[in-house]
């Protein structure tokens, strides 16, 4: 997971916005096209390459080729999901320190099932001359754009059972999962800067209750299910005052 952050850190590219939080269509057309907006605000907007990049359309990719129906489907899928997004608008207007932002779309990828796709991440930072950026916040962030560009596509279940419980109940555990693995990144950053530059006391920061909590249900972060979700581990964290990490 190291190699891989070190190259979401490369993706990166620092965008500029004007006074209503528009991101500048010049800098995004102008990037990589596998670039992730680094954005030094957490309350923006754009509807400039909201579409999944091309790293993730191979995720798709790879993911549909094992499918019977995946051969047919890939060379249509960027045209399909492109359309999707064309007339999207990504508004973000956070309180926190950083956010990590993609439009995600449902749709049914073959008749009988329910899809769900990330397009592009998007970074916010907020940071100043006196309060530089939090690296550890920085890996937490860039572990949820990594998660965005490696599993953009996820099964949500049958259309059948397609209802508003459903999609909530599927997001909030994806949301969950996500979280707890970026937090318990984020912890390990966060040792790393405690041991070798002192800093604050480590058993006041949510990423070590959270990691604390996480390991006492689900183990090592190399267990199988590192970070499945289930009713102890919820009602743990809730228990602790940490169900806001992901409600």
């Amino acid at each position: 997971m190291a190699l891989e952050l070190s190259e979401v850190a490369q993706q990166l590219h620092p965008v500029t916005y004007n006074k209503a939080g528009i991101i500048s269509a010049d800098e995004l057309l102008a990037s990589d096209p596998n670039s992730i907006p680094l954005v030094g605000s957490t309350k923006f907007t754009s509807h400039f390459k909201l579409a999944p990049m091309p790293m993730q359309f191979e995720a798709v990719n790879k993911k549909l080729a094992s499918d019977e129906c995946g051969q047919i489907l890939i060379p249509q899928l960027e045209r399909v999901l492109g359309s999707k997004y064309n007339s999207e608008m990504m508004k973000v207007d956070r309180p926190s320190l950083a956010t990590c932002c993609a439009v995600t779309k449902y749709f049914n990828l073959t008749k009988d099932d329910i899809s769900h796709v990330a397009g592009r991440p998007f970074i916010g930072m907020n940071s100043t001359d006196i309060e530089p950026i939090d690296i550890a916040v920085m890996v937490h962030e860039a572990t949820h754009a990594l998660d965005h560009v490696n599993s953009p596509l996820l099964y949500v279940c049958s259309t059948k059972d397609i209802s508003a419980t459903t999609l909530t109940g599927f997001k909030s555990r994806l949301k969950l999962a996500r979280e707890l693995k970026a937090y318990a990144v984020g912890d390990c950053v966060e040792q790393y800067l405690a041991e070798t530059h002192g800093s604050m006391e480590r058993a006041m920061l949510v990423s070590r209750r959270v990691e604390a909590i996480r390991q006492e249900v689900n183990g090592p972060v190399t267990a199988k299910d590192a970070f499945a979700v289930h009713d102890d581990l919820v009602k743990r964290l809730i228990a602790a005052g940490l169900g806001h990490i992901y409600q």
